[in-house]
């Protein structure tokens, strides 16, 4: 028996499933044109998520970019939220490294170069992906390269249980802050994209297993991928990589646009740093290199301030003294050659 959803949908085969959904492939009712239609199991989300998510679904439905996939519908449903997005003629970035086909450093740039544009677009409206990974990047038949479950995953992600789960079966691809409790950022997506773009490069490069092990492992050394093994690969392409995971968010790069532009120019663009980013920069390095002894010179410098201020007002009463009595010494002058005889 054939079953359809929002009468509009026709439900296909399942193609993947996990403790809080399950992925179908589906048809526009009456016609053989294929769509992905994802269900969330009910109970996995609560009435304010599932109007958030409502909220995004309409925000997504307004990007229109081939690098993008297409999201068509979204709401809640007798079985569930669910979300319809179009179907890709291709596959994953995942199926292409689990067939063990080398991608290649030029083709590794150019897939990252094209998710990087989808991200900057996505990033200009305020949106965040918030789960990068070599299963939401796909290969079309001609070859280009789509972003799919945009912001879908990373808004379902914030929720618990989901969050925890994230964390201990897919830690890999998180970012140290996503990993720490804070909520995915657009640093955060340039941090994932660094991973997926090493990965693609070498397999080997990454150091880090799955999982919570994995995870604990990057928040505390932070060190996810091996130059070594990426050594047969030009300098600037491992400086990208190593600007794009660093640890501490101010280092990486400020914008995917600079991600991107670094990709395209193959040279590290070099971005002035914004005011608030030095000072963060410079309160963590207060922390690090002693914070006690500056803050002791700060105060003597404050003290420093306050005498200099009384001195100068001290050094300005002296002057209005100094010509009250000289104009008293006049006037006595005056009057004694005027009136003394």
């Amino acid at each position: 028996m054939e079953r359809f959803l929002k009468s509009r949908y026709r439900i296909g085969e399942k193609l993947s499933e996990n403790p809080f959904s399950i992925t179908y492939k589906g048809y526009f009712a009456g016609t053989e044109k294929p769509v992905i239609i994802k269900i969330y199991k009910r109970g996995t989300l609560n009435s304010l998520l599932i109007n958030r998510m409502k909220q995004k679904v309409r925000e997504l439905s307004l990007i229109n970019s081939p690098n993008i996939a297409k999201l068509i519908d979204g709401d809640y449903g007798w079985q569930g939220f669910y979300y319809v997005r179009e179907y890709i003629d291709g596959e994953s970035l995942q199926q292409i490294m689990d067939s063990q086909r080398e991608v290649g450093a030029e083709k590794a740039m150019e897939i990252a170069g094209e998710v990087s544009r989808a991200l900057e677009l996505a990033h200009a409206k305020g949106i965040v992906h918030g789960e990068i990974k070599p299963s939401n990047i796909f290969i079309d038949s001609r070859g280009g390269v789509k972003v799919a479950d945009f912001i879908i995953e990373g808004e379902i992600k914030e929720a618990m249980p989901q969050k925890a789960l994230s964390i201990m079966d897919n830690g890999r691809y998180l970012s140290p802050e996503e990993l720490a409790g804070e909520t995915a950022t657009a640093a955060s997506d340039i941090y994932s994209l660094g991973l997926v773009l090493v990965e693609m490069l070498d397999t080997k490069a990454t150091a880090l297993e799955k999982g919570m092990a994995g995870g604990l492992k990057k928040v505390k050394s932070g060190a996810v991928f091996n130059r070594d093994a990426l050594g047969k690969f030009p300098k600037y392409l491992q400086d990208i990589i190593a600007k794009a995971l660093q640890n501490n968010t101010v280092l990486r790069f400020r914008s995917m646009s600079a991600f991107r532009a670094s990709l395209e120019k193959k040279s590290l663009i070099e971005e002035s740093s914004r005011p608030e980013e030095l000072i963060t920069i410079f309160d963590n390095t207060v922390t690090q290199y002693g914070g006690d002894d500056l803050s002791g010179e700060a105060e003597s410098l404050e003290d420093l301030g306050r005498v200099k201020l009384r001195w100068g007002k001290e050094k300005h009463r002296n002057w209005i003294l100094a010509l009250v009595l000289g104009a008293a010494f006049l006037s006595g002058l005056l009057y004694v050659f005027f009136f003394v005889r």
